[in-house]
Order: structure tokens, then sequence, then C-alpha cells
């Protein structure tokens, strides 16, 4: 009788041990993948503009891509996109806080537009347009 009563307290606590691990494997797992889930894509998206001054995305805007990187200390988020006209970008350049004033290095037919430090408390990061190409790229620790 004494046997089946420890042992029974024995698997329940067994179960639990086993939710809590696998609750925080989940939670790692969710904090440090770089699959970016549909739910998170305009939170990202609204994050990495804030993070870089810059002005909402053109609506004109096609072959998106969004990418994060990093661990529950640090944070980076890369948004590729295209546009049909180069002189959305311009507007876009000239409506976008940190850029507008920025003065960008050239390498390779790149510009390059440093944006540190960032904007809230961000580490701040890139914006590189290559001819109808952009990508930003923008990180917090």
């Amino acid at each position: 009788m004494m046997n089946i009563f420890f042992y029974k307290k024995l698997f329940i606590k067994s179960i639990k041990v086993f939710i809590v691990l696998f609750s925080l494997i989940l939670c790692f797992f969710f904090i440090s993948n770089s699959y970016v889930f549909p739910w998170e894509k305009q939170n990202i998206i609204e994050t990495t503009l804030e993070w870089g001054g810059l002005n909402k995305l053109p609506n004109e805007i096609k072959n998106l891509t969004i990418e994060k990187r990093g661990n529950p200390f640090t944070r980076q988020f890369i948004i590729e996109f295209e546009v049909n006209n180069p002189n959305v970008i311009d507007l876009w350049i000239k409506q976008s806080k940190r850029l507008k004033d920025n003065f960008p290095k050239v390498k390779s037919n790149i510009k390059i537009y440093e944006v540190y430090p960032g904007e809230q408390k961000s580490s701040g990061g890139t914006v590189e347009i290559q001819g109808k190409k952009v990508r930003i790229n923008m990180s917090w620790s």
C-alpha cells in the first residue's frame, strides 16, 4: 500500500518536472529561433522602423523578406524589399527622420546609411540601398 502511494507521488512530481522543462525549452525556442511567425511580422516591421528612426515602408513594395536573429538578450531584425520606381525610395529617405540628413557611404554601387545609436535605446544599424532594393538591418542589445 505504501509503495503505491510513493510511486503515485513520484509519478506526479515527474510529470510536473517534465511540464516545466518542456515549457522552458519551448519558450527558449520561441525567443531565440530565427523563424518569423506570421503574427510577428507587423510588430517586427514597426520595431525595426522605430529603432532606425525610419518612415513607414512605402506602399509599393515587393519581395518583402523579414529575418530575425539573436537570443533573449540581443535582437536583430533584417528587412529587405524592392520597389518598381527608385523615386519611391528617395521619397522614403526624405521622410525618414534618421536618413534625410544622413550622408551615405558608397561601396560597390550600394548606398549605406549608418544609424548609430538607434532610437528607443537600440544599438542602431544600417540601411543599404542598391538601385531598387532596400535592406534595413537594426539591432538591440
